[in-house]
């Protein structure tokens, strides 16, 4: 049970939500994600921590970059994350979030590229598709 309010703990914060939102796009480091949401890179990366103690996110290390991206540890994780963005698939300030990742000029170049395969809507894997 402990896992569990750790989990609704995470999700029940704003930021962390916007967090999620950004990273369904594609793997981002911090310095993309502070400019996304116009917050200093200490606060997002508290956010993240938190986040990847739920069992939402992971990060790896590339260079001087730290990378973060959706990686659900376990089914409820997986679960609880369908949810979330299932929920949050109509708000027009999470489309428009999504959007200004997008078009950021932040950050190594190789994550511009990439995509998420699971979360990507039909937009993100056209273009995929079109680049690959």
């Amino acid at each position: 049970m402990k896992r569990l309010v750790r989990r609704l703990k995470a999700l029940s914060d704003g930021t962390r939500l916007r967090l999620l939102a950004l990273l369904s796009v594609r793997p981002c480091c911090v310095c993309e994600l502070a400019a996304a949401l116009g917050y200093a890179q200490p606060t997002i990366t508290r956010h993240l921590q938190k986040l990847s103690d739920a069992g939402f996110v992971s990060a790896e290390r590339h260079g001087f970059f730290q990378i973060y991206r959706l990686a659900p540890e376990d089914d409820e994780a997986q679960r609880l994350l369908a949810l979330t963005f299932e929920a949050l698939k109509d708000d027009p300030a999470v489309e428009g979030l999504r959007k200004k990742l997008r078009r950021l000029e932040v950050g190594p170049p190789f994550l511009r590229k990439e995509a998420c395969e699971l979360c990507a809507g039909p937009e993100e894997k056209t273009l995929a598709e079109n680049e690959g």
